[in-house]
């Protein structure tokens, strides 16, 4: 530091040097803002978009022994390669005639088992 540096810092007047007024509010407030993007980015990161076929889901009673590919894949659980497998097993006497398609177990069809009919045709739940 220079001569002429320290001469003007010892006959320096008024208040000493400070920071700003408000500082510490707004390092307050911007950490609220991060916390709370973080908080919300947290709570957003698992929400994945829809399949197509998403919007259509669980609006169909569908008759396992008529359905099409299309309306099977309706039914919450039920997905191509498992469509196939039903379609593939016809007729069906019964709902639980399902057990026996791979993939199909007890508690997979007591979920499965309100969309699902026999007889008559598929329609609107």
């Amino acid at each position: 530091m220079g001569s002429l540096d320290r001469d003007a810092m010892e006959h320096r007047t008024g208040p000493p040097l400070e920071r700003e007024a408000g500082f510490g509010s707004r390092l307050l407030t911007a950490g609220l803002v991060i916390a709370v993007a973080g908080v919300a980015f947290w709570f957003l990161r698992g929400i994945r978009p829809l399949p197509k076929s998403a919007s259509r889901e669980g609006l169909l009673v569908v008759n396992i022994n008529d359905a099409t590919h299309e309306q099977l894949e309706t039914v919450p659980g039920i997905g191509p390669s498992l469509g196939a497998r039903i379609i593939a097993g016809r007729p069906y006497q019964s709902v639980d005639d399902l057990l026996k398609v791979a993939g199909i177990g007890p508690q997979t069809l007591e979920r499965m088992r309100p969309f699902f009919k026999i007889d008559g045709k598929t329609a609107r739940r």
